[in-house]
């Protein structure tokens, strides 16, 4: 239990030997930002502690930085003990992982080969940290690609839930009907990026249309709160990432974060990572960091912590 005095005192030892769950992380960008200086060594670029121009600004960083070092599956294996040692140091028991679709395209390998070996790597590490994984397409990913590539990744019976994010207002939400409907179909946990940039009303849209088991962000719904108050009702997991959100300019100031807003509106809320590599901020110190800059109280933030734990029994 993270307790008043923990935070408190700051005892970051302490909040990390508590299990918590992250649930809001993109496998490619949760391994520490030094996996990739190992890989690339000095031509990789530190990310900026801020990006001023947005989610643009850190897509067209993440394809002229990042993804250039990725050659070969040995870097993929690097990547997927880098994060796995870093989840596990820093408490998390239980994680929902997504792997994105141009995967198996950077490392030049079939679908059935890519599962082999993200199962063989986290099965080395089953004993310590149970790992949900989950499928993931960006909106503004080439339709001839996602459409060619996602019943085969379905189709290997890897994954148990599948996410929709990137660049929220690309394209309306029907365009990729096909691909939500075939994970419903197949009994899958349904994820959507909204409201991180869209606003609070396509927030609710978004979730009526095809009734998600969480929302990625939504932190916008805070704006409106007759959509807060549905959102409430609905019991859906909304979760969230505010350190993400303040470095990416969702938010101008982090102690204006509306998380807490959520949670007292009774929307069952998150806390979460996103992209370690980039934001470069653990968990238990976005917790401890919630704490101090009075976003939330110790009982709020436990009670995020449950809510995380919990969705390792919703299916």
């Amino acid at each position: 239990m993270i307790t008043e005095n923990i935070l408190k005192t700051g005892d970051l030892q302490a909040i990390k030997s508590i299990p918590k769950a992250d649930i809001h992380a993109h496998m490619i960008l949760s391994a520490p930002f030094e996996a990739y200086q190992e890989i690339a060594g000095s031509s990789i670029k530190t990310p900026p502690h801020r990006f001023n121009g947005g989610l643009g600004e850190f897509l067209n960083y993440l394809r002229s930085e990042v993804f250039v070092h990725l050659k070969h599956t040995d870097h993929l294996r690097h990547l997927l003990r880098r994060t796995f040692e870093h989840m596990i140091a820093d408490g998390i028991v239980y994680t929902e992982l997504s792997y994105d679709i141009h995967l198996p395209l950077i490392f030049k390998v079939t679908w059935p080969e890519f599962v082999k070996i993200v199962s063989d790597e986290t099965a080395k590490y089953s004993d310590r940290l149970t790992v949900r994984p989950e499928f993931g397409i960006a909106r503004e990913t080439d339709p001839s690609i996602w459409k060619e590539n996602y019943i085969k990744a379905l189709g290997t019976g890897y994954f148990e839930s599948v996410d929709l994010y990137g660049a929220e207002l690309h394209l309306p939400i029907e365009h990729f009907d096909p691909y939500l409907m075939e994970a419903k179909r197949r009994g899958l946990k349904i994820k959507i990026h909204t409201g991180e940039i869209g606003d609070a009303r396509r927030v609710l849209r978004e979730y009526d249309l095809y009734t998600p088991h969480a929302i990625q962000h939504g932190v916008r719904a805070a704006e409106n709160p007759t959509v807060l108050a549905a959102l409430a009702k609905s019991g859906v997991t909304v979760n969230v990432c505010p350190w993400s959100n303040y470095c990416l300019k969702v938010v101008e100031k982090y102690e204006s974060h509306p998380i807490g807003k959520m949670l007292r509106a009774g929307v069952k809320v998150t806390a979460n990572t996103d992209d370690l590599t980039i934001f470069r901020r653990s968990l238990s110190e976005e917790y401890l960091a919630l704490y101090t800059s009075g976003l939330l109280t110790a009982e709020e933030i436990e009670t995020i912590r449950i809510n995380g734990l919990k969705e390792q029994q919703n299916k």
